[in-house]
């Protein structure tokens, strides 16, 4: 039976960042992935669409600036480190990062595609691991374990046969066919999609709608004193807090993880000025403060929902819907044979090294990226705090300080 020092579980940008960080180690790891190759919100790559964080916070660079694996080497590597300097941006093309992404993980063998982890139990030296390969079923003895299965779309019950932002680019033209669109739903991704659509439809012939329960289309929070939530002396404070404090506090940052990039609210403006300086109708509506409670589907979308302050009623009929609705956290059924101390429903107590909190004591480490934002608030998905903590989880595997992320310290005290 083979034996790792550690099985990632899913390869996103998280266990991506994990496996380049350990080639600094001496850890044997390995991570599986389902899929066949490297996938990362394919149905949001759109062509005009940015990064919303520096190109310094990229799989390594906070932990460990001169890995190969950073962005600023990828650039070197792909003749594009002039052209990137000269154009004077500290935000790039999601498209890029993507491949950027794609490429780093073709450059490791460490992980391995087309490999699904179907089990995991507790031994006494850590974890048996089976796994569903091209060959065959195996089992691995890991001393631990990293979940990093990400999440999957959120779309209610009450919505049906809807467009989710996370397959939107794959059913684009089909949607530009159609003559009434709605996108439901506030945050980055529903005005990416507002926006793609209003500069791709024929203002003549198609009508796009957005609708959303949020006060205002909100912007991204971008304070710089207020960014230092992105820190490990935050993050530490957040996940000391009683769970009930933290459930506060997570409601309290909405625009440090909903809000709508500036840049993106400026582009929307700007168009509809534009199309609208002839005096013709702009051809779309905007609607905020209403709560849609009902989508039912038969020849058209009938879509029904109710202004929260006032109570009027909403009804509009489309051709098309698309839901910006988010996702949930994608938890492995394997979990429920270890008996997790869970704070609420589906969310785990975890500690500030990242590892899941049992009732009974095991050999090795159950870490996760999965399921964060209750235990370690917005940082959960910032991906420049995915860096630091793939290298507290290393430094906890390998018993001492690889990387001194220790030293990276805000000037607002927490």
């Amino acid at each position: 039976m083979e034996q790792v020092d550690f099985v990632a579980i899913g390869c996103g940008p998280y266990n991506l960042g994990l496996m380049a960080l350990s080639e600094a180690t001496s850890l044997k790891g390995v991570c599986f992935e389902e899929r066949d190759d490297f996938k990362w919100h394919e149905g949001m790559l759109l062509e005009s669409a940015t990064m919303q964080t520096h190109y310094l916070y990229d799989l390594v660079t906070l932990a460990d600036p001169t890995n190969r694996h950073s962005y600023l080497n990828y650039l070197k590597q792909n003749g594009r480190l002039q052209t990137f300097i000269v154009q004077e941006s500290p935000t790039i093309p999601r498209t890029e990062f993507n491949r950027y992404l794609q490429s780093v993980a073709a450059s490791l063998d460490t992980i391995k595609f087309s490999h699904r982890v179907t089990d995991v139990r507790p031994a006494a030296d850590g974890f048996l691991v089976t796994v569903e390969t091209p060959d065959g079923e195996t089992v691995l003895s890991s001393r631990h374990v990293v979940i990093g299965t990400g999440a999957e779309p959120l779309v209610p019950d009450a919505f049906q046969d809807v467009v989710h932002t996370s397959s939107y680019r794959m059913e684009r033209e089909r949607l530009l066919e159609t003559d009434r669109i709605v996108i439901i739903g506030s945050g980055q991704s529903a005005a990416e999609v507002y926006l793609d659509l209003l500069t791709r439809s024929d203002k003549m012939r198609q009508r796009i709608d957005w609708v959303t329960r949020s006060d205002v289309f909100e912007s991204l929070e971008s304070g710089k004193l207020g960014e230092e939530i992105f820190s490990l002396p935050y993050v530490d404070y957040f996940n000391q807090l009683p769970y009930a404090e933290r459930e506060q506090l997570g409601k309290a940052f909405e625009r440090f993880r909903n809000g709508v990039n500036p840049e993106t609210l400026r582009a929307i403006y700007g168009f509809l000025y534009h199309r609208t300086a002839d005096g013709s109708d702009q051809a779309t509506n905007l609607y905020t403060q209403i709560e849609i409670e009902h989508i039912a589907h038969e020849i058209v979308y009938t879509v029904e929902g109710t202004q929260q302050y006032t109570g009027q009623s909403f009804t509009g009929e489309y051709d098309a819907v698309v839901a910006a609705t988010g996702y949930r956290p994608r938890i492995p059924t394997w979990v429920e044979r270890f008996d997790i101390e869970w704070e609420a429903d589906q969310q785990w107590r975890v500690n500030n090294r990242y590892q899941i909190a049992t009732k009974t004591t095991l050999a090795g480490s159950l870490f996760t990226h999965t399921n964060l934002e209750h235990s370690h608030g917005p940082a959960a998905t910032n991906l420049g705090m995915a860096v630091y903590r793939n290298a507290i989880m290393l430094n906890e595997m390998m018993g001492e300080t690889v990387f001194d992320v220790a030293a990276q310290q805000p000037f607002t005290s927490f």
